[in-house]
């Protein structure tokens, strides 16, 4: 067995074992008597295990391996799972704040932890290395795409696929064609330019077809052209090729980019939960507790659900309040009674109030933040009250990540739409739904917020939190815009609308289907 555990851990996970730890787990396989295919299967995720909570250690000591197979054993155990199930490991809220900070390096093709977790208030260097990692980020990805990567090296072979173009080489070739990935970047008023980590040069997009998706200063674009009078005439542009989420995890297989720490059970235990647990997740957006029409509908909305098994989650979305919150008001003491009179229509309702998770994302208007990206959670001074009424809540930020058994799930409150539409260069493709263009951005990109600082400023030292790399299985825009759900590379992405402003809709997302449904309440 010693043979089988170095072949697992030491070979397929770069782990180091100690002696004492080799010994300790041949005699738990033999103690339990595993079969090789048990065996093999119990140590790739253990191994696993370690490595995703364990980055950065390679070296497997005893004491911390026992702690480990200890939970793992009690997380893999083969008996019932009860739908009720809910385990921390099930439904996990991960603060924007927490997402670990993995940098690519492209000179050794791999992930890495940057040296510091990077403070709010951070140094010019830290806004020079957020487009250098956005650019490495996506110009790895584009590279790893079919239509960029030859399969032989005959000249015949290497003809049917694209080949990308730094901008220094450009010089001395007018007239040639070139396609070049780059950031769109306003380097002079009214000029707009391409750069790369190799220089820049000033577009033309005169004669530019019309494409997918939303073009806007600081995205990530790859331009087909040819060189004239020193500027590059544009005759297509277009969004790197997005990634498919399986494909991205076979590439980094131990790095956990989405962030929180893994779950002891298995894919299958976790698939388990999810089918013998298929209650919903409900998603209201613009949630106006100042309003009393808002409180009679949540009302209705508690009232409906409770004869009924409670849903597995209700994520509430701000604003709060249908007015900017002012510091220093007596807005302040409003704003908390209003979460405190939520917090007593909740505990009304004892089955939800003790069975679901509650998660609540604040907006612009909601306190306090700087006005930059990510928000931070809503102040416990506001919260305190709500928060002791319920068993399970979660106050966090904007964005936030969620996890629920094998679902990755990201949520952003920002009126997107209006901002990319009012800072595209180029028209969209006309006849699609603009929304597809907006969806298409967003996880193309990789990127929440691809608008430029001075528009929608994001905390330097803390980009990597806006990122959505690998594509998460849901994400949530929630937009004033008009309501939607739309399928785009494996993921569900739902914009609830506006609840308070709107027409009192929201969606409820099912796990096991994968889809979601529109719902209203009736306005009385």
């Amino acid at each position: 067995m010693q043979s089988l555990i170095y072949k697992v851990f030491t070979r397929k996970y770069s782990l180091s074992l100690q002696a004492d730890a080799l010994l300790y787990l041949s005699d738990v396989i033999k103690q339990n008597e595993m079969t090789q295919a048990d065996a093999t299967s119990w140590l790739e995720l253990l191994a696993d295990t370690w490595a995703k909570r364990e980055e950065g250690r390679p070296l497997v000591e005893l004491a911390s391996l026992k702690d480990l197979v200890a939970a793992v054993i009690s997380g893999t155990s083969n008996g019932p799972i009860e739908a009720g199930n809910s385990g921390s490991d099930l439904f996990t809220v991960i603060d924007a704040f927490a997402v670990p900070a993995w940098w690519y390096d492209p000179s050794k093709k791999m992930f890495a932890l940057a040296f510091t977790q990077g403070d709010i208030l951070s140094s010019a260097e830290s806004k020079a290395a957020l487009f250098r990692q956005r650019y490495d980020l996506l110009r790895q990805r584009v590279l790893r795409n079919d239509n960029f990567m030859p399969v032989s090296f005959s000249d015949q072979e290497k003809d049917r696929f694209y080949k990308l173009s730094t901008i220094d080489s450009l010089q001395g070739r007018e007239g040639e064609h070139f396609l070049i990935f780059g950031m769109l970047a306003q380097l002079e008023e009214g000029k707009m330019f391409l750069e790369d980590k190799a220089g820049s040069i000033e577009l033309d997009f005169s004669k530019a077809k019309s494409a997918n998706g939303l073009f806007t200063e600081s995205c990530f674009v790859l331009i087909d052209g040819y060189v004239e009078d020193g500027k590059l005439r544009v005759e297509e542009i277009g969004l790197p090729p997005p990634e498919a989420r399986e494909k991205t995890r076979a590439a980094f297989p131990n790095v956990n980019l989405f962030g929180g720490q893994p779950s002891l059970r298995t894919d299958a235990q976790l698939r388990a939960i999810e089918v013998a647990n298929d209650n919903g997740i409900i998603i209201l957006s613009d949630v106006w507790l100042d309003k009393q029409e808002t409180m009679d509908a949540l009302g209705t909305l508690f009232e409906g659900f409770s004869h009924s098994t409670p849903p597995i989650a209700f994520i509430f979305i701000g604003d709060f309040s249908s007015k900017p919150f002012v510091s220093g008001s007596g807005e302040t003491a409003q704003y908390r009674d209003n979460m405190t009179a939520l917090g007593q229509l909740i505990a009304g309702f004892p089955t939800i109030a003790r069975s679901s998770h509650f998660v609540f994302v604040p907006g612009n208007n909601d306190p306090w933040g700087q006005g930059a990206l990510p928000k931070p959670a809503i102040s416990e001074y506001f919260t305190k009250r709500l928060a002791g009424r319920l068993a399970n809540v979660t106050f966090t930020t904007n964005p936030c990540r969620i996890k629920y058994c094998t679902h990755e799930i990201v949520v952003f409150r920002e009126d997107l739409l209006k901002r990319l539409r009012r800072n595209s260069v180029l028209p969209p493709v006309e006849g699609t739904e603009i929304v597809k263009h907006l969806v298409r951005t967003v996880v193309d990109q990789g990127h929440l917020c691809p608008l430029p600082q001075r528009v929608r400023p994001v905390y330097w030292a803390h980009d990597h939190a806006m990122r959505i790399y690998p594509i998460p299985d849901v994400l949530i825009l929630a937009d004033r815009f008009d309501s939607y759900s739309i399928n785009y590379e494996g993921c569900h992405c739902i914009n609830p609308g506006s609840f308070s402003a709107g027409d009192l809709s929201f969606f409820m997302y099912y796990p096991v289907s994968r889809t979601s449904q529109y719902s209203k309440i009736p306005k009385n």
